[in-house]
């Protein structure tokens, strides 16, 4: 051990006398090694903070794991007794409470039993619970009559959090390569300008390991100058985001480790890629490097440079010689300005999520002999508290059905990518679209949504239906009220189709093989901003009975509530849905917990941590502006002085650093622009196309790009391309005491 701390003194001893002899060097590195800890410390300490309030408004809102409904007598003495335990060592569960109701059908009594398990693992409680007492009570139930099954977040919890451990690792690892990312760059500009040092230390023998070793030690030791004022930034920037909602936070000291280790690991991978290129590299070409060596692109023939006018034609010749350095330059500088915009958008994205209505409570008619209707609906909407009630799972897309939808070319939008017709190229076919019939209850629901036309049209007559202009929530048409499309039903095939294979070309081969009847239908109403995987196609349910060939007989429905509706209230509500479904038996009605379980996220915060990160994102673009333009006109000052030598006077030397700047300000502004809108687009692609594969629920998120945050983002990019270029000329000026030669204005 001791041999441990002897090697690990020497070497911090070592790097620590290099770094602050060359302080300013690495003044750069101080500043990005600070807001690279305090990225990973907003996001470990909030993470761990997050992780107790869960658990806190979890047992806070509930006090028991499990609710088993319906149960006949014998069902709920069972449990009550626990008839199957001998041992007190047996005993894994206690039943909190129960309640006695009546099955108005059968005039039976039915009881809802409280579980509570006892055991330290709960989750392993439960699967022995399942085993050992559900064939049991299934035995010991009436035969018309079942029992169901609700579990609550209070069981959940572990693995909410080990779903909260993999985001956080997730998270983690993005950090980490951000970050990377960023001290690499900020490290190979250093590595560019001081390549004539790294040449010599070769020469004299220095290897990869060699090279390796002083980067990473010297590296080490800024980032351990910052670890303790990073840690403590993150810790009090929590504090202030949870104390604003009424929050308080606690600080592990894993954080410490935790923070310790990332910075290990950014550090050593930063310099390991630039150290192992260096240490391929012949020692003589360093050595000799001059004009930022190897970002240095030649012109494949000379300019004509005598009678050109100077400065201006000058300076356009040095920019496109310097044409690698300025293209990486601006990359580097600006994918930090589009990602403070992503990082915006990333907050939208989550308040979206976040206020997205999802239902409170799941109704399961199928036990029944029941299919709802008008009474129900009236019946159900004459509870209090009842806000929406929506019919899931009657829908019928027209790929399972083997049917498609013709529409004219002109209502396609460019890159929908659709088949032409082979019958008549004035019409494009697709088949992701999606076959609902609404009454007019359900068409009420759909007010909410921005729409065109009169929604309840397709009441009125036949073949007139309500469509979605979007197809996995991105728009492909561009309907109009009163547009006509034609409906294919299919009426016979002339042989079977390969349904191993899908999209287009399962489409062809229904198109050769299948017989269809075309249905004219009239666009009444248009939806744009309804959430969609295939678009929408809602018509009355007689013409969803005929189109489909299925008859409508909804058995599954989702019931909201008022966002804001409070643990008191969801509950009464849940007993009087609960007393409606008795009137018709045995229904199933689940509690979703939806409240809870947004209030609990709204107490995380991460849309104030979002901002709080882009913002220290886009601190990180002037950093490589000026760190990056300083060594670069740093390294042009012989060039300058030749000039001068040559007669230029100071005037037409600060006119090569304003034209340098200005060329700059205007790539800025083009690259800023460009990067901002094609990482917001990959954004809004990821979120509204491909997670819902994985979730399996479609929220729509616009395409966020708003006029504060870009033009923000313009301002810095350009403003940074301007001034980093034009200060220079100061430092430039302060150097010219060889120059005076050239001292004449």
């Amino acid at each position: 051990m001791s041999t441990v701390f002897q090697y690990l003194k020497n070497h911090l001893k070592l790097a620590g006398k290099s770094v602050f002899f060359n302080i300013k060097q690495y003044i750069i590195f101080f500043m990005a090694l600070f807001i690279i800890q305090m990225f990973y410390g907003l996001i470990t300490v909030s993470a761990d903070n997050n992780d107790v309030i869960e658990r806190e408004m979890v047992v806070a809102e509930y006090d028991y794991h499990m609710v088993l409904k319906n149960l006949n007598w014998d069902q709920a003495n069972f449990l009550i007794n626990d008839e199957l335990s001998i041992f007190k060592s047996d005993q894994i569960f206690k039943v909190g409470r129960y309640e006695q109701n009546t099955n108005y059908m059968t005039g039976n009594p039915v009881f809802d039993c409280y579980i509570v398990f006892t055991g330290e693992d709960v989750k392993a409680c439960e699967s022995k619970f399942r085993a050992k007492y559900f064939g049991e009570l299934a035995a010991l139930g009436n035969p018309d009559e079942s029992f169901t099954v609700s579990t609550t977040p209070l069981l959940n919890f572990e693995r909410n959090l080990a779903a909260n451990r993999a985001s956080y690792v997730f998270i983690s690892i993005l950090l980490i390569g951000l970050s990377v990312f960023l001290l690499m760059a900020l490290y190979n500009i250093r590595i560019n300008h001081y390549k004539f040092l790294y040449g010599i230390y070769m020469t004299f023998g220095a290897d990869f390991r060699k090279l390796f070793s002083t980067a990473f030690w010297e590296l080490l030791i800024v980032a351990l100058i910052t670890f303790i004022p990073a840690t403590a930034a993150s810790a009090l920037t929590i504090f202030f985001i949870y104390k604003a909602g009424g929050y308080t936070i606690f600080f592990s000291g894993w954080v410490v480790l935790k923070m310790l280790v990332y910075t290990v690991i950014i550090v050593g991978v930063a310099v390991f890629f630039p150290m192992r290129v260096m240490a391929v590299r012949w020692p003589m070409k360093l050595i000799i490097a001059e004009d930022n060596s190897n970002l240095v692109t030649s012109p494949i023939r000379s300019f004509k440079m005598i009678g050109a006018k100077f400065p201006r034609k000058y300076e356009i010749y040095s920019a496109w010689r310097f044409r690698k350095y300025n293209i990486e330059l601006l990359f580097t500088a600006i994918i930090f300005s589009a990602l403070f915009i992503c990082g915006l958008y990333m907050a939208e994205i989550y308040t979206t999520d976040l206020e997205y209505p999802r239902a409170q409570f799941s109704v399961d008619l199928t036990p029944t002999n029941y299919s709802y209707d008008e009474t129900m609906a009236d019946e159900l909407y004459a509870i209090n508290g009842v806000s929406e009630v929506r019919v899931t799972g009657s829908d019928t897309t027209a790929r399972n059905i083997g049917s498609h939808v013709m529409i004219p070319k002109e209502d396609v939008r460019a890159f929908a990518n659709l088949i032409v017709s082979p019958s008549d190229d004035a019409y494009r076919i697709s088949n992701d679209f999606n076959y609902m019939g609404y009454d007019r209850r359900q068409i009420q629901n759909l007010e909410k949504y921005k729409y065109d036309g009169d929604l309840y049209s397709i009441l009125e007559g036949h073949n007139t239906v309500i469509v979605g202009d979007s197809v996995s929530n991105i728009r492909r048409f561009r309907f109009n009220v009163g547009d006509k499309i034609l409906v294919a039903k299919k009426t016979g095939q002339i042989r079977s189709v390969d349904y191993n294979v899908t999209g287009k070309a399962l489409l062809r081969s229904e198109l050769d093989y299948f017989q269809f009847e075309y249905i004219e239908c009239t666009i009444g109403a248009i939806l744009y901003d309804i959430p969609s995987s295939d678009a929408p196609l809602i018509m009355n349910i007689e013409d969803f009975e005929y189109l489909t060939g299925a008859s409508y007989a909804p058995k599954y429905l989702d019931v909201f509530v008022p966002e804001d509706t409070h643990s008191e209230e969801v509950e009464r509500i849940f007993s009087e849905l609960r007393d409606w479904g008795r009137l018709y038996g045995n229904v199933n009605i689940a509690n979703n917990h939806a409240i809870n379980e947004r209030e609990i996220e709204e107490a995380k915060n991460y849309h104030q941590i979002f901002v709080v990160v882009a913002l220290l994102i886009l601190v990180i673009s002037p950093m490589v502006w000026f760190f990056s333009q300083t060594l670069y006109y740093l390294k042009r000052e012989p060039e300058f002085n030749i000039l001068q030598g040559l007669g230029a006077v100071v005037k037409e030397i600060k006119a090569i650093y304003v034209e340098g700047g200005v060329m700059l300000a205007v790539l800025s502004f083009v690259f800023c622009v460009a990067l901002s809108l094609i990482g917001s687009y990959a954004m809004f692609y990821v979120y509204n196309v491909l997670t819902p594969y994985f979730t399996h629920e479609y929220v729509r998120y616009a395409f966020y790009m708003p006029w504060y945050a870009i033009l923000t983002s313009i301002v810095v990019s350009v403003a940074c391309g301007y001034l980093s270029s034009y200060l220079p000329f100061h430092t430039y000026i302060k150097h010219r005491s060889t120059l005076e030669l050239g001292a004449d204005e």
